[in-house]
C-alpha cells in the first residue's frame, strides 16, 4: 500500500470483513454481480440507481451489465433483475457497472478494534476529470463503483463525510497510477458514472466524523485506495491482453 501505510501503528490486514458480513462474486447469463451481505441490517448511504439515499439494507449488489446498456426505466429493470436472482428489493442497495465484477479489488483493514472493508470495480473507458466538460457519448456504465462497510455506528453526517474520504482515496489511487482523463492531458478524478455505497453495521463505537484525520476515515481511505488500485491494475491487465 503506497497511500499512507508508513508509520501506521496497530493497523492489521484481514482476509475477510467483520463477522456477520460476507461477499461473493456470481457469474450469470445476464451479467453477474458482486454481492455484499449482512446477517443484520446495515445503515447505508447509496448514490446509485436502486435503494438510493439513506436506508437500511441487508444486501449490496454491484451488478455487471454490457457497455451498451441503455434503459428508459432503470429502476424497474433493476427490480426485475433483483427478483430474478432471489434478492429482496426492499432490503437491497444496487449499483450498475460495465466493469468485470470478478476482477473487483478488495481490502479489509483493522485498527484499534475497528474493521473497515472496501470493494471496488473499475472500468476506465470513460475516465473524466471533475470540472471539465465531457460529451454525452461518454455517459455509459464503465464506472468505478465503491462499496465500504464500517463495523461501527456512523451518524448520517459521518456517512456523508465518508463519501468525501472514499472519493479522495479513489482519486489518489488514480493519480498514483497516472490514469488520465478522456482528453489524455490531465489526471482523471474518476469516470463519468461512478457510484458509491457506504454502510455501517450499527455495532460498537459511534462515529460522528469520518475525515482523514480520524481512525475510521484513515481506514476508509486506506482500504478504498488499495481496492481501487487493485481494480485498476486488473482492468489494465485485461486491456493489455485484449485484441484491439
Amino acid at each position: 500500500m503506497r497511500n499512507g501505510e508508513r508509520g501506521v501503528v496497530g493497523m492489521k490486514r484481514r482476509t475477510a470483513p467483520a463477522s456477520g458480513v460476507s461477499a461473493a462474486k456470481t457469474k450469470a447469463g445476464d451479467g453477474g454481480h458482486l454481492t455484499v451481505k449482512a446477517e443484520f441490517p446495515l445503515y447505508a448511504l447509496n448514490s446509485s440507481v436502486w435503494g438510493g439515499g439513506f436506508r437500511s439494507v441487508r444486501t449490496i449488489v454491484n451488478r455487471q451489465v454490457a457497455k451498451s446498456y441503455m434503459c428508459d426505466d432503470p429502476e424497474a429493470e433493476m427490480e426485475t433483475y433483483l427478483r430474478r436472482h432471489g434478492f429482496v428489493p426492499d432490503d437491497t442497495a444496487a449499483m450498475l457497472t460495465a466493469a468485470f465484477v470478478e476482477e473487483a479489488g478488495e481490502c479489509h483493514l483493522e485498527r484499534d478494534g475497528l474493521i473497515v472493508s472496501a470493494w471496488v470495480t473499475a472500468g476506465l473507458g470513460n475516465t473524466a476529470r471533475a470540472g471539465t466538460t465531457e460529451g454525452a457519448d461518454r455517459l455509459y456504465p464503465g464506472t468505478i463503483n465503491t462499496i465500504v462497510v464500517v463495523d461501527g455506528r456512523m451518524t448520517e453526517a459521518a456517512l456523508v463525510n465518508a463519501v468525501i474520504t472514499a472519493t479522495e482515496a479513489k482519486t489518489a489511487a488514480l493519480q498514483d497510477l497516472r490514469v488520465t482523463a478522456g482528453s489524455g492531458t490531465s489526471t482523471a478524478t474518476g469516470t463519468t458514472t461512478d457510484a458509491v455505497v457506504i454502510a455501517s453495521t450499527g455495532r460498537g463505537e459511534r462515529y460522528r466524523y469520518a475525515g482523514t484525520a480520524t481512525t475510521v476515515g484513515f481506514l476508509i481511505g486506506a482500504s478504498v485506495y488499495e481496492a481501487t488500485a487493485a481494480a485498476c491494475r486488473a482492468y489494465r491487465a485485461y486491456r493489455a491482453g485484449s485484441p484491439g
